[in-house]
């Protein structure tokens, strides 16, 4: 006879028409949901057999004191995040949990074995099979930029202005000079990108441009952005780039190097996501300073409050971390 699949969460929580969340914390016996809702949700589950895996049964009896940090793939090279998981551990030591990285796997069947308190998703990228697996362990989740899916239930969310510094930016180069300005965005859809891209797309609709997108993706990101910053370079018209991907400006300028442009000059370049290195180059590239340590550590502190019984499924907690542009000599303009 094959063997019965175990319930899940997903079940008892249809069975008891509240959401996954809802039914997460009733069985953790967190505060978020009313009585009624929890003495339902526990009942159903009794009635199907549900048997919470040791994760969920931590949050209701001792913690592990453990954290997880989910991270794009292809990315353990860029400074971004390795400042944006130090900011995650700096807050994390405050409150003695210890934090993990969460490898990425060919199959998700191990994530089910991972004993945490609560997660944390950096920059969730659309079609990672990982992260409906991990949002269906019953853990309290944090989104480090908005989730892939608007419907996806997260105990907290942080975010980032990339629509205000992506009109500055662009503000910036028409002032000036720059009339057929074009942005370089990662292949992999990550929602604060696909932000910035339709705020590229309103602004040069405003003004009767034709957009000019390119993509490069973050596996073997070095040729691949300069293969495709010389598609644009190539088109003759193209007199100023916003590099999206940490780094990848770096690339943008050698390309435009071999091309005989002059960068600050009649190639006007700048980065959405500054890094100390930027300031040092030749010219200094103008970029968008993130504040990745920042955010790391308001993510985790988002957790904390989520782990001591603050907010809940209907109502996540929701915190912004400031940008802003530092302007350097790579946008200076012919002027």
């Amino acid at each position: 006879m094959p063997k019965k699949s175990p319930v899940t969460l997903k079940q008892v929580a249809e069975r008891a028409e509240v959401s996954r969340a809802a039914a997460s914390f009733a069985l953790s016996g967190r505060q978020g949901v009313s009585e009624e809702t929890r003495s339902r949700v526990l009942r159903i589950a009794e009635e199907l057999g549900y048997s919470p895996n040791q994760t969920a049964q931590n949050l209701r009896s001792s913690r592990t004191g453990v954290i997880a940090v989910y991270l794009p793939k292809d990315v353990s090279t860029l400074s971004y995040y390795m400042e944006a998981t130090f900011g995650i551990i700096d807050e994390a030591e405050q409150s003695d949990h210890i934090v993990t990285l969460v490898p990425h796997h060919r199959t998700v069947k191990s994530l089910g074995r991972l004993h945490a308190d609560g997660i944390i998703m950096l920059d969730p990228t659309f079609e990672d099979p990982s992260i409906p697996r991990l949002l269906g362990l019953g853990l309290p989740v944090v989104s480090g930029e908005e989730m892939p899916d608007p419907s996806a239930e997260v105990a907290g969310q942080v975010t980032s202005d990339h629509v205000g510094s992506t009109v500055e930016l662009l503000d910036h180069f028409e002032s000036a000079g720059a009339r057929c300005p074009a942005i370089i965005a990662p292949r992999e859809r990550m929602p604060w990108a696909m932000s910035v891209e339709d705020t590229y797309r309103r602004w040069c609709e405003d003004r009767g441009l034709t957009p000019r997108i390119e993509y490069a993706a973050l596996a073997g990101i070095e040729e691949s952005t300069r293969r495709v910053t010389r598609t644009l370079l190539d088109s003759g018209s193209v007199d100023a780039i916003i590099a999206l991907t940490d780094g990848s400006v770096l690339n943008v300028l050698t390309s435009a190097a071999e091309y005989g442009r002059t960068v600050g000059r009649d190639l006007l370049v700048a980065a959405a996501v500054d890094s100390p290195l930027l300031g040092y180059t030749d010219p200094a590239v103008t970029a968008v300073d993130l504040r990745p340590r920042e955010f790391g550590r308001t993510c985790m502190s988002v957790l904390n409050r989520v782990l001591e019984g603050e907010g809940s499924p209907q109502e996540p907690l929701a915190e912004a971390v400031e940008t802003t542009v530092v302007y350097r000599a790579s946008t200076a303009g012919a002027r």
